[in-house]
């Protein structure tokens, strides 16, 4: 993992950068310039610090500012920053409900709570639900193997330690929430894309986006099938969630903004390869698109969709 501290940027035009390394206020200025969220995401994280605390109760994180970026050159950079606001936006997150209180909202349990940054202007803070959340690696009962993709055992199989097991569907939720954030700024980098690969970007951009850009379905997956789980084997839990408005109301937003976000990029998708780099080998979506989305759009989910999603589908 690569680490800068502000070296030195030569210029000689943008298509040929020359210089032995990026700084971290030009990777800031990137973010600025052409992603809003992102910027957004590690500037109030670096504003925040490692460690915030509030009314006897702290949360703390282990990641720098900027640890996951890579500086080496643009293209590192391009490589490296879905990471950087994926990693960002989990540690952020959970800074949210503390800031919130600084700010005057009564949050009864701040250890307990959890933070879900959505843009500038939207942000949630959720307390954890009174009854016992179970451990995401239950569903390996219920998925089979067929329906196993790519992050399946990272965050199904996975450690105790790992978010999903200890905070069961909240983990599951803040993965989903940072693979969207981690997602959006590739798709808001795109200029930054096509000045670097020029007319490779063609296959650049969609390769980029589409590996996170998967995450969608498999996390939508793996949430629907914790709360059908949940409504057989662990009922009082899957009632508290569904009368839990804003529980809804964050699944329903993330699911809405990425799902939007994936539309917007099949859109731009079709222009770029249609009519400026004929001949296009790159595939639009993965094999996870063709495993998962429709399943998760399947009759087996439609009682999830009528308690926890209502008419956004």
């Amino acid at each position: 993992m690569f680490r800068s501290y502000g070296y030195i940027i030569v210029l000689v035009g943008y298509s040929g950068f020359a210089f032995s390394q990026l700084s971290q206020d030009w990777a800031m200025s990137q973010l600025l310039s052409y992603s809003s969220t992102g910027y957004d995401i590690v500037n109030q994280f670096h504003k925040n610090g490692r460690s915030i605390s509030y009314g006897g109760n702290s949360t703390s994180s282990s990641m720098h500012h900027l640890e996951f970026c890579e500086l080496k050159d643009v293209k590192s950079f391009l490589n490296s920053i879905s990471t950087t606001v994926h990693e960002t936006t989990h540690a952020f997150d959970s800074q949210i409900p503390y800031m919130r209180s600084k700010q005057g909202e009564n949050i009864p349990n701040l250890s307990k709570s959890e933070g879900f940054y959505i843009n500038e202007f939207l942000s949630y803070s959720y307390n954890y639900p009174s009854t016992k959340l179970f451990p995401s690696i239950e569903l390996a009962h219920a998925i089979p193997e067929s329906l196993q993709t790519l992050r399946y055992k990272t965050y199904i199989i996975a450690q105790p330690s790992q978010s999903t097991q200890s905070s069961g569907i909240i983990g599951l939720m803040e993965e989903f929430n940072a693979y969207y954030h981690g997602t959006k700024v590739i798709y808001d980098l795109y200029p930054l894309f096509q000045q670097e690969y020029t007319t490779s970007v063609y296959w650049a951009w969609p390769t980029s986006f589409i590996s996170n850009a998967d995450a969608f379905y498999e996390f939508d997956f793996f949430i629907k099938e914790y709360l059908l789980y949940a409504k057989t084997n662990h009922p009082e839990l899957y009632e508290e969630l569904h009368n839990d408005y804003t529980f809804r109301t964050i699944y329903q937003t993330i699911r809405k903004q990425f799902k939007e976000l994936i539309t917007q990029y099949e859109k731009k998708y079709d222009v770029l390869t249609k009519t400026k780099y004929g001949g296009v080998t790159t595939n639009k979506h993965s094999e996870i698109y063709t495993v998962l989305s429709k399943q998760i759009e399947s009759e087996r989910y439609q009682v999830i969709v009528a308690d926890f999603l209502g008419q956004v589908n």
